[in-house]
């Protein structure tokens, strides 16, 4: 298990300080789906206009892009390389930096770093690593079709490879679509909402297999769920306790006791 939990307390610290997943590879398949962001009829009739407006807005800029630019699904961070040469080098505080890197200089969040640029408050040497500024405008269509799909659902994929063959997928979003969020907080100024976030990734272990978690988090409070294969479920089981542990010390968060349950077989009869 020496691999395994800083993984997973890495993992779950980036979404903590994210509060703010890409299309999978053939060989595997993304164990997450999109959730679909809850609303009741009420919220949606006094969205009206506003909410409506928005998505005309985005559906209209998506029009303006080839089709073969578009994305299918989710906007997503797919990692080029191994972000360690092995488990032996595998460091938590160094993977929880490149993660985060992995998904700053995507190329989803340009404008932002644009802004932080021009305010003095990012080196041009980061900046210059999106890849707005090394590809043509042609290139960069595909990029500004994720951010628009990015705008409009708040999904985020995450596919990287942790070392050489230990692929980690894994899915980012908000409980509630952003754009009803966004009306709400306006509406609401003096009583807005925490917003809640949920989150799932999947890890493939030469030494544990397929491991799974899913994550809900709200203020300081998480949910942790985790799925092992039935073989390794007592070892799993044995290190949860630590885990929670080091989460409430290191992160200063509410976690009540992490479940573990065995992977059902995929195999159909």
């Amino acid at each position: 298990m020496s691999s395994i939990t800083p993984l997973l307390d890495t993992l779950v610290h980036q979404v903590m300080k994210q509060r703010t997943a890409v299309e999978p590879l053939p060989r595997q398949t993304l164990p997450v789906q999109q959730i679909l962001p809850t609303a009741t009829t009420t919220e949606f009739s006094q969205a009206g206009q506003q909410v409506a407006r928005l998505i005309a807005i985005i559906q209209s800029l998506q029009q303006q892009i080839p089709s073969s630019n578009l994305p299918k699904g989710a906007a997503h961070v797919q990692g080029s390389q191994p972000l360690f040469p092995g488990a032996a080098e595998l460091d938590a505080a160094r993977l929880a930096s490149r993660l985060g890197q992995a998904v700053r200089e995507s190329g989803l969040f340009y404008e932002n770093a644009l802004s932080r640029w021009a305010a003095d408050k990012l080196p041009l040497t980061n900046l210059l690593r999106h890849p707005q500024a090394q590809q043509s405008a042609a290139q960069n269509q595909s990029i500004l079709g994720q951010q628009l799909e990015l705008m409009q659902s708040g999904v985020l994929r995450l596919e990287t490879e942790i070392w050489p063959q230990v692929i980690l997928q894994m899915l980012v979003q908000p409980e509630r679509n952003p754009l009803i969020k966004r009306w709400r907080d306006q509406q609401e100024a003096d009583d807005q909402e925490v917003p809640a976030w949920q989150s799932e990734f999947k890890l493939e272990l030469p030494t544990l297999g397929e491991l799974r978690a899913q994550l809900r988090i709200q203020s300081h409070n998480l949910e942790l769920r985790l799925q092992c294969q039935p073989e390794h479920l007592d070892k799993v089981k044995a290190e949860v306790e630590a885990l929670a542990i080091r989460l409430r010390k290191q992160i200063g968060i509410s976690i009540a006791d992490i479940p573990v349950t065995a992977l059902r077989s995929e195999v159909s009869e």
